[in-house]
C-alpha cells in the first residue's frame, strides 16, 4: 500500500483551527445565534480558508462549502456548526490520503504532462531525448514532494540524493525496492543526457518510462 500523503504541520494546524472552532460554537450556541467577537469569527474563517485553499480535490469542495456557511450561510444565516463540520470533514479527507496539497496537484499536471512528452518521443524513436524529459519529470516531482513534506532541499539534490531521502524510514514515500530500481533509472537518465555512448535498448527506455510513470502517481496523485 502507497504510503498516505499528508503534511504534519498542516494536521497540527487544522486541529488547532478544529478546536477554535469548537471554542466559538459554544459561545454561539449560549444565548443567542449572534456573532460577538465578529474579529474572532473572521480571523477563524480566513484561517480556515487560507488552510482549505492548500488543498486540492475535485471541484475544491471543502472551499465551496466553507464558505456557503461561514461567510453568508444557507439563506444568508451564518451556521458555525456546519462550517466546523467541514473543517472536520477536510481534516479526516486529508488524514486519510483522499485530499492532497494544491501545488502538488499543479506539479502532478507540469510533471504528468512531461512524461506524456517524453512518451510521445519514444513513440516517435527518439529513445535518448525521451529519457531525459521522463528523467526530468521525475526528478522535479520528487523535489516536490520532499518538500511538501517538509524536507528540506539545498536546490541542487540530483535524483539520487532525493531518492536516498524519501526512502528513510522516517519518511516512508519509497520502500528500499523502489528506490533502488528508481536508481538505475537515475543512471540511465544520467547516460542519455551527457552525451556519451547510448547502448540501451528500447525495452530498458520503456521499462524506465513505466517505472517512472508509476511514481508519479504514487508521490503526486493521478497524473
Amino acid at each position: 500500500m502507497a504510503p498516505v500523503m499528508t503534511n504534519p504541520s498542516i494536521l497540527k494546524r487544522m486541529d488547532e483551527l478544529i478546536l477554535e472552532g469548537q471554542l466559538i460554537w459554544q459561545s454561539f450556541n449560549k444565548d443567542k445565534p449572534v456573532i460577538e467577537d465578529p474579529v474572532r469569527f473572521t480571523q477563524w474563517t480566513t484561517s480556515c480558508l487560507n488552510l482549505l485553499d492548500k488543498l486540492s480535490i475535485s471541484t475544491n469542495r471543502f472551499v465551496t462549502e466553507f464558505e456557503a456557511w461561514a461567510k453568508r450561510g444557507r439563506g444568508f444565516e451564518i451556521n458555525v456548526g456546519a462550517s466546523l463540520g467541514v473543517l472536520m470533514a477536510a481534516r479526516a479527507e486529508y488524514a486519510q490520503g483522499f485530499a492532497i496539497e494544491y501545488h502538488l496537484s499543479v506539479a502532478s499536471a507540469v510533471f504528468g504532462g512531461l512524461l506524456h512528452q517524453a512518451e510521445y518521443l519514444f513513440e516517435k524513436g527518439y529513445i535518448r531525448a525521451a529519457t531525459v524529459l521522463g528523467g526530468a519529470a521525475l526528478e522535479e516531482a520528487l523535489k516536490a514532494r520532499a518538500l511538501a513534506i517538509p524536507i528540506e532541499l539545498s536546490g541542487r539534490e540530483t535524483l539520487v540524493p532525493l531518492l536516498h531521502k524519501l526512502k528513510d524510514k522516517t519518511v516512508g514515500v519509497l520502500t528500499e525496492f523502489q528506490a533502488t530500481n528508481l536508481e538505475a533509472v537515475a543512471k540511465l537518465r544520467n547516460d542519455a543526457a551527457h552525451g556519451g555512448p547510448f547502448e540501451y535498448t528500447k525495452e530498458q527506455v520503456e521499462g524506465a518510462l513505466r517505472a517512472i510513470s508509476d511514481t508519479l502517481e504514487q508521490v503526486l496523485g493521478q497524473h
